[in-house]
């Protein structure tokens, strides 16, 4: 169903939550998978953005090796990031875009679930997408599902 996935992250303990989920759909439809950390306004230094390609790397790549998995693509920019995301997701059209919900850990641990708002970035994404957006909720971290 989804060939083309596209996993946005800032690199926090809660987007290695979302990583996994998104690497587990790319698996299950033998899909390519597209990982982009956006930098933000003001990072256009072409050594700060090799450096944050490595921090992904670092992150993702030995993950998807061990696992067998080795259709991905990294990319990282500077500029706007849900401009970046929006961007790549139409010129390599993107069949599934997927995020969490914001940049923090949205619960510590024994803290209760509390509904709360979208992070800025999700939330715009959702309105900019060429494609659907599926957001991975704080319920789904090992852990802190209820029920």
């Amino acid at each position: 169903m989804f060939k083309k996935i596209l996993f946005g992250t800032c690199l926090t303990e809660y987007c290695d939550h979302v990583f996994h989920f998104a690497l587990n759909l790319a698996r299950e439809n033998d899909a390519r998978l597209w990982i982009y950390h956006g930098l933000g306004p003001g990072t256009s230094a072409e050594d700060i953005k090799k450096a944050a390609a490595s921090k992904v790397a670092e992150a993702y790549v030995q993950k998807m090796k061990s696992s067998g998995f080795t259709n991905y693509m990294i990319n990282v920019s500077d500029g706007d990031v849900v401009g970046g995301l929006v961007k790549l997701a139409r010129d390599a059209q993107i069949d599934l875009l997927v995020m969490g919900t914001s940049t923090h850990t949205p619960l510590e641990i024994a803290e209760a679930a509390q509904p709360g708002k979208l992070g800025p970035t999700v939330s715009e994404t959702l309105l900019a997408a060429p494609c659907p957006v599926l957001v991975v909720p704080p319920s789904m971290i090992p852990g802190l599902a209820k029920g």
